[in-house]
């Protein structure tokens, strides 16, 4: 819970969002692997040596927001949004399962944000049952948003877990 209120706070400038995931599955790594440390320091550390290129991809996260938003209206409007709207959502929730893939790569010691996007990118490609059950925790982070606000202040951190512990699962 504790991660969670951590990379909420840390997420509050939507463009940091992606440093401070990746440091919330550092700091839920380190619990893995039984390193122990101060979560409070260790975080706010790992936030800091991941935000140089986490900015740039949080920037580019937020772009590709927008243009789903965009798109999404467009949709609305054409003849075929009964099939377009749909295709739309899963694209988008392909791209949502990347970007969590993407910083648990980086909390495993990728140092590079554009490598890490192309590791995310195999290891999803290689072990589709991970990102299923990666997506299938996201998935269940957003309804339970949905249906209690409040718990988007703590649901990054169960989301963590899930991207750390199917990183893991080879």
């Amino acid at each position: 819970m504790l991660t969670g209120l951590l990379v909420a706070l840390a997420s509050v400038p939507v463009v940091t969002a992606p440093p401070a995931f990746t440091a919330g599955c550092r700091a839920l790594d380190r619990t893995r692997r039984g390193i122990g440390s101060p979560l409070w320091t260790t975080f706010w550390a790992d936030f800091r040596q991941n935000a140089r290129g986490g900015l740039a991809f949080g920037g580019l996260g937020l772009l590709v927001v927008l243009v789903f938003a965009v798109d999404l209206e467009v949709v609305r409007s054409m003849p075929g949004a009964g099939v377009l709207s749909p295709a739309l959502w899963v694209l988008a929730a392909v791209a949502a399962v990347g970007a969590v893939r993407t910083c648990a790569v980086v909390a495993a010691g990728e140092p590079s944000w554009r490598r890490a996007v192309v590791t995310a990118a195999r290891e999803s490609a290689a072990a589709p049952g991970n990102a299923l059950l990666l997506a299938g925790a996201a998935g269940l982070a957003v309804v339970l948003v949905w249906m209690l606000p409040i718990l988007a202040l703590v649901v990054a951190g169960p989301l963590a877990l899930a991207a750390v512990a199917t990183g893991g699962r080879r």
